[in-house]
């Protein structure tokens, strides 16, 4: 068994707090394979009942003893944390383990633990940009703030599959800067601010300086993040989403229908929270007669006569 359990704060995605106890396990030259990996997260809904008891002093004596890894990996690293496979942590330590006794580890793009690494990272990257392209807003009447801006709310629901609130949110704040909205998910759910002129003017509204960031230099701003939410706090649908149904049903062209290229551009674990999925399947079903009847109706060759080009007159 593992004599070494440490328990990473939250879901494991602070890398801060995960590169510190890397480093103390490596000051101690404690290998890989006795080191358990847990999350406070994953503990509070199944915790490991057979694990030994956690690390209490990781961080509180820090030996120092060199680490030497690529800036680069750091980078990747801290993107490969925010996915949801468990084993994540583990095979981080491991692959730094082994580049301090296998410097040539760096350079084998054909690891094994280097290819899992790298597609977990893809994993995150793809979600990251499937919430940018899948979130719908709806609006909430919400009266006027003069630290909330004015105008509705706009809420939207999502799931994602990995830790990726957090990585996503800028894409938001620079879009929709002007805005008042909120994203809910399992994970954590986000709140902007968009005349808040600092943190520190939140605090009536409950929001915790170390729970907020000022992302936007020169220009009031904040965004906030606070516990996970459930489907059921959600809006339910407006009269703006009838009239987006509306509009995508009548762009949908059956003759240009692929079907497999959509799932993959649109996977179907994000249709349940998308309001125009509920039209996919009966616009499939009737694609292929909408098809032949654009066919039937198409001018023939006979219908489609060019003007002539007039004749050159005889001079004479």
């Amino acid at each position: 068994m593992a004599a070494h359990t440490l328990i990473l704060p939250g879901d494991g995605t602070d890398f801060a707090h995960w590169r510190g106890l890397a480093r103390w396990l490596w000051a101690q030259q404690i290998p890989p394979e006795e080191v358990i990996w847990l999350t406070e997260d994953t503990q509070a809904v199944a915790p490991d009942l057979f694990a030994p008891a956690p690390e209490v002093s990781a961080l509180t004596s820090l030996p120092g003893r060199a680490l030497t890894v690529p800036r680069t990996w750091l980078a990747e690293a801290e993107q490969c944390l925010l996915n949801s496979d468990p084993s994540r942590f583990a095979l981080l330590y491991r692959l730094l383990w082994r580049m301090q006794h296998e410097p040539a580890l760096r350079h084998d793009l054909l690891d094994a633990d280097q290819v899992q690494m790298q597609h977990w990272i893809k994993a995150v990257r793809r979600e990251v940009h499937k919430t940018h392209a899948f979130v719908r807003f709806r609006p909430v009447a919400l009266d006027d703030d003069p630290l909330d801006g004015s105008g509705p709310l706009y809420v939207a629901w999502f799931e994602p599959v990995h830790h990726i609130v957090h990585a996503a949110a800028p894409f938001f704040v620079k879009r929709f800067a002007n805005m008042r909205w909120a994203i809910l998910t399992p994970q954590c759910s986000l709140r902007w601010w968009p005349e808040a002129p600092d943190i520190a003017a939140l605090a009536a509204q409950g929001v915790l300086p170390g729970a907020a960031v000022q992302p936007l230099k020169g220009r009031p701003g904040v965004l906030s993040w606070g516990p996970g939410a459930s489907a059921a706090d959600a809006p339910d649908p407006d009269a703006g989403e009838g009239l987006w149904l509306t509009y995508y049903a009548h762009i949908f062209n059956p003759a240009r229908l692929k079907v497999a290229a959509m799932c993959k551009e649109m996977p179907r674990k994000y249709w349940r929270n998308l309001p125009e999925t509920q039209l996919i399947s009966p616009l499939i079903q009737a694609a292929q007669a909408r098809s032949a009847a654009m066919l039937a109706n198409a001018p023939t060759t006979t219908q489609r006569r060019l003007p002539r080009k007039p004749q050159a007159q005889d001079p004479g």
